[in-house]
This record gives structure tokens, sequence and C-alpha cells, in this order.
């Protein structure tokens, strides 16, 4: 079975509180509302101006080749509240790197560790990644901490070009491996 095959098995998964689902059409307006708020994006991208501009996005970055990207719904009430997916996948090194982000609303409840401590597990056992990365702005302390909780390493810190604005910035590194227990 391929990557992909795998992935396409795993387009839908639930952890205690939450569904990571593939994005659809009519989650626009709870996505306009994470990507327009500055507190969610910065350091993400510069935030939607918008409802067009989400809808745009929506559907040429998660919609389009949707698989190894999911929207997080909270179970409780039915909302999408964030993103988490794969980026950046080496198919031939077996490596992939995880991107996130959450509605502010629902920070500093654990949700996206959960999120992410699941996509891990599922990445190296299902998927068989030997290697999972997150990259973070050195100054996006509470992403280094959901990375930390759900048993990432921190392996390196480098400066980079960021990818929207173009400036240079300092990074962290962090890393979860096969042979590692999680």
């Amino acid at each position: 079975m391929t990557i992909w095959e795998t992935l396409a098995r795993y387009a839908y998964f639930e952890t205690d509180r939450l569904l990571l689902r593939p994005f659809s059409y009519e989650d626009r307006e709870e996505l306009h509302a994470i990507l327009s708020n500055p507190f969610n994006t910065e350091y993400l991208r510069p935030s939607a101006r918008n409802l067009a501009e989400t809808t745009n996005l929506l559907v040429h970055t998660f919609m389009k080749s949707p698989l190894g990207i999911w929207a997080i719904e909270e179970k409780e009430t039915g909302q999408m509240i964030g993103c988490i997916r794969f980026e950046n996948i080496e198919e031939k090194k077996q490596e992939v790197e995880i991107g996130y982000f959450l509605r502010q609303s629902f920070w500093g409840q654990g949700l996206m560790t959960e999120a992410l401590q699941t996509l891990a597990y599922l990445a190296i056992h299902h998927v068989g990644f030997q290697k999972v990365s997150i990259i973070t702005h050195i100054e996006n302390t509470a992403s280094q901490r959901v990375a930390e909780k759900a048993g990432f390493q921190k392996v390196s810190q480098y400066k980079g070009s960021d990818r929207y604005s173009h400036r240079m910035r300092e990074y962290l590194a962090f890393q979860l491996l096969a042979r590692d227990k999680i």
C-alpha cells in the first residue's frame, strides 16, 4: 500500500474530543473567522482580508489535493476550529513535516496536542514515516509547547527566509523518529 492509499484510508479519524476530516466548501466562514484574526495567523501568513480571499485559499490550498490535510472539528459543537496537515512529504526518505493552526478561542485546552499526538502516531505507525518534523518561529512558544507535549524533541535552531514576508527569521526545528517510543 502506498502512503497515498494509506492517507486516503485515514481521510477521517477521531480523537477523544476531535474529528479530523477533509475540508468542505461549507467551512469557508469558520475558516475566515480563523484566518482573519491576526493572532491566529501571526506565524502563518498575512490575515485574510475578506471571505473571497479565504474561499480561494480554502479551495486551492486545502481542498484541491486533500490527502494529508485535515480540518479539525470539535466533536461537542461540530465547529471547525483549525487545521493540521502534512507538509513537505519526502516519500523516498520517509519523512514529513506537520503544520497546524487553531482558532484562538480554543487555545490552552490541549486540543492541538491531542490532534498532533494522534497524527504523529498515525504518521509513524500506519503511514510508515521514519521522521516527523515541526518547524516553528522562535517566538511561537505556544506551538513549541504543543510539539514538546506531543513528544517531539527540539533538534536545531537556525535562520531562514519567511515564506510570506521573505524576511530572515529564527526558527526551531523539532522531530519525532520512528525509533522513539510514542
